[in-house]
């Protein structure tokens, strides 16, 4: 039976809990709040937990908030998010309606109202190595205890602040998969984020990050999406890559991760 709610949120450099603002979140949930910075310390103020500490990484944040969590489903989350009305009721009754779901993943909206990404499926569906590819880590749920039961953590290779910046969500819900649970996809709205400008600040750190990311996924077979992925981005980094440059740094980044990380 599902008796708790709770949101792991990141954040950086707070001095204390009210420096988040708490209006925008519009949300009197459980909050476990990993505040990665130069200290470390606990607070606590009523439903709100936050734990200081000065490790860096996207990831070491997650892995830290999955380790300390208490609530039986979890909702990851930034500090730069809030959340539609009723979001615990929304998100608790979705996996008591979905008793074989163990991930499921929701829409993100724009502060306008609008989703946030365009090509939000209409119908819910269970989820597959393809379609994980698109997913962000607010719009992620969990039950906890199954993923404490099969040892699932974060990549620390991958994400913000990490060897290679991206797809650290993308590589949990992929090991998820492979440790055989499974994930649903609603097209229900539980997460506000600012609209961001199209297209993507594409730099050579970034670049070998996706290719290294492909092939922690996909393994060798991953180096194949390079070139899909250099077709399909073309019109977004033309202006700052020619595409035999641009593919060039992603097989970079492929191959420095199987020479360093793969085996690993």
């Amino acid at each position: 039976m599902l008796k708790s709610f709770q949101i792991l949120m990141a954040t950086m450099f707070k001095e204390s809990i009210s420096d988040i603002d708490w209006a925008y979140k519009n949300t009197a949930s459980s909050v476990l709040l990993i505040n990665q910075g130069d200290r470390e310390c606990v607070e606590e103020i009523n439903n709100v937990k936050m734990i200081s500490c000065v490790e860096r990484g996207s990831s070491n944040s997650r892995n830290m908030a999955l380790s300390n969590s208490v609530g039986d489903i979890c909702l990851i989350s930034d500090d730069d998010v809030g959340y539609v009305d009723n979001v615990e009721d929304i998100v608790v009754n979705a996996f008591i309606e979905h008793p074989d779901a163990d991930i499921i993943t929701f829409q993100i909206v724009t502060t306008e109202g609008k989703p946030f990404n365009s090509g939000y499926p209409q119908k819910k569906k269970w989820h597959n190595w393809r379609s994980i590819l698109r997913c962000a880590s607010i719009e992620i749920a969990f039950r906890r205890r199954r993923i404490v039961d099969v040892g699932l953590s974060l990549d620390t290779n991958f994400g913000l602040g990490s060897k290679y910046r991206v797809h650290d969500e993308i590589i949990f819900l992929h090991d998820a998969m492979k440790k055989g649970l499974k994930i649903l996809y609603l097209p229900i709205p539980v997460v506000i984020h600012p609209p961001e400008s199209s297209g993507t600040d594409f730099n050579d750190h970034l670049i070998t990050s996706k290719g290294a990311a492909f092939v922690r996924i996909f393994g060798f077979k991953g180096m194949v999406l390079n070139v899909f992925f250099a077709c399909k981005k073309y019109r977004e980094y033309s202006c700052r890559y020619s595409f035999p440059s641009f593919l060039k740094t992603m097989f970079k980044g492929s191959f420095k991760f199987i020479k360093e990380d793969y085996y690993r």
